[in-house]
């Protein structure tokens, strides 16, 4: 059999543009369903989506319309278009209410990420006007974590920071960040925190101590706040003293106690790893380099049951590029190659189109976490590598 990675080194493609046609062609697909399944006559929800969308808001990022805009958005702008989203799409998400009852704070399904999204959209008052209403939350401080809580606004903080140069947003980063101080447990020379929600102690990027530490990272290293670097590397050390080695590698449980082992994003092995990748990057420390590619090596696999982004084979695709983008090594991509052959067997295309299948493979979604838009994204990054969306500064 031919690989993505084969056919696209038999026709000229580089390392820096992967220009392989037939995942140009899907990324094309998912584009135009998009633009011809939004139903913005409906309030709950403007694509199909996972049922999450119906239980949270309609703008989220993970499964509201705020991710799948970006990915919508970033198709038109690779086409060279004006980058302009259809009137109705825009006039949509504009008009939605957003109040601190309706909304959270957090990232992935809160203020932060709308208003993140939004900023990115080029809806510069918006985004900022989102981001004083999430400082307003009477749940600011409710949980730490990246998905939902103190981490996620904070780096979403530092990302306005970064694109405004206003002090505020980095004196909310700190204050997200002393908070993380204050909450942190000790167990040893680490730490972490305890979710206040379910009262257990989770592992990973979304809802474990690699999360905080990411954004204690970033912090620390934009304030010369040495506290905050110094509980980023403790918190993850914590995770990794709480993986599991077995025959398949190293490995992490969702949370303490459970009886399963993830190599996803969201929750398990690929969001440790691409923490790891990313203190390497910043502290130039070689165990972490060395632990990335230990954890990366075992994570690899090139089929499993569910093709998206936070918890399937895109998310662990986007660690391969990852990995590829900071050492430069093909393998990594070739291994990102492999893993958008498999996910390509469940698209479902017609003449009008390219969609994905969302969790449990019962019906079609277009959100960014489970199904068209998360696994668009990751396909996207295959072809042109860059960095990552609500990850990287």
């Amino acid at each position: 059999m031919t690989t993505l990675a084969a056919k696209t080194s038999a026709t000229g493609g580089s390392a820096s543009t992967h220009s392989h046609p037939e995942v140009q062609r899907i990324l094309g697909g998912i584009a135009d369903t998009l633009l011809r399944t939004y139903d913005d006559q409906r309030a709950d929800r403007l694509w199909p989506a996972d049922y999450m969308v119906f239980a949270t808001n309609p703008l989220s990022v993970a499964y509201g319309a705020c991710g799948t805009a970006l990915f919508l958005r970033s198709r038109t702008s690779a086409q060279g278009s004006a980058a302009a989203l259809p009137t109705e799409v825009t006039s949509w998400m504009l008009g939605q209410p957003l109040g601190t009852d309706t909304y959270p704070p957090g990232l992935y399904l809160g203020l932060a990420g709308v208003a993140w999204a939004f900023h990115d959209l080029g809806w510069d008052d918006r985004g900022e006007a989102a981001m004083a209403l999430l400082y307003e939350s009477p749940l600011l401080y409710d949980e730490p974590s990246m998905f939902l809580g103190v981490a996620g606004w904070g780096l979403a903080s530092l990302r306005f920071h970064a694109r405004t140069g206003r002090q505020l947003y980095l004196d909310r980063a700190v204050q997200a960040g002393e908070e993380l101080l204050r909450t942190a447990r000790k167990d040893g020379d680490t730490c972490y925190w305890q979710s206040p929600h379910d009262g257990r102690v989770h592992y990973g990027y979304g809802y474990g101590a690699s999360g905080m530490a990411l954004f204690l990272l970033h912090l620390g290293l934009v304030t010369g706040d040495a506290r905050f670097r110094s509980c980023a590397v403790r918190a993850l050390e914590f995770d990794l003293a709480h993986a599991t080695e077995s025959s398949l590698g190293l490995q992490w449980q969702r949370f303490q106690d459970d009886i399963v082992m993830y190599p996803y994003w969201i929750q398990g092995a690929a969001g440790v790893g691409s923490v790891l990748l990313r203190f390497h990057q910043l502290l130039g420390i070689d165990r972490y380099g060395d632990l990335a590619r230990r954890v990366a090596d075992d994570t690899f696999v090139k089929y499993a049951y569910n093709p998206g982004l936070f918890e399937g084979l895109a998310g662990i695709g986007e660690f391969m590029l990852d990995m590829y983008r900071c050492s430069g090594d093909q393998g990594y991509w070739n291994k990102a190659c492999d893993i958008a052959e498999t996910i390509l067997w469940f698209r479902v295309e017609d003449d009008d189109g390219t969609a994905f299948p969302g969790r449990w493979l019962n019906r079609i979604t277009h959100d960014y976490a489970t199904g068209s838009a998360g696994i668009g994204m990751f396909l996207s990054r295959l072809v042109e590598p860059r960095e990552r969306d609500f990850v990287d500064l």
